[in-house]
């Protein structure tokens, strides 16, 4: 089981999003509010993607350093729709 994470806004998310995905927006995060994350596995694959891909890199550091060990960048949402 993997987790396909979308870490815009909840205004950009309610706009438009990749089928299947959770919102979790970077701001929260970077603030330790991690909503269903809370209760996994650190193994659990997670992949992010947001507009560009430049705060889902942030969200993968961050991920990071609270002891997620399978985090991806996907980039931008319009890559993953490509992919």
């Amino acid at each position: 089981m993997s987790f396909l994470i979308d870490v815009r806004t909840q205004e950009e998310f309610k706009e438009r999003h990749a089928p299947g995905a959770l919102n979790i927006p970077v701001d929260e995060i970077c603030a330790g509010k991690l909503g269903i994350l809370e209760g996994i596995q650190k193994s659990t694959p997670l992949k992010l993607y947001c507009r560009s891909g430049k705060r889902s890199e942030t969200a993968k550091e961050v991920l990071g350093l609270l002891g997620f060990t399978d985090v991806t960048n996907l980039g931008g949402l319009d890559d993953i729709k490509n992919a």
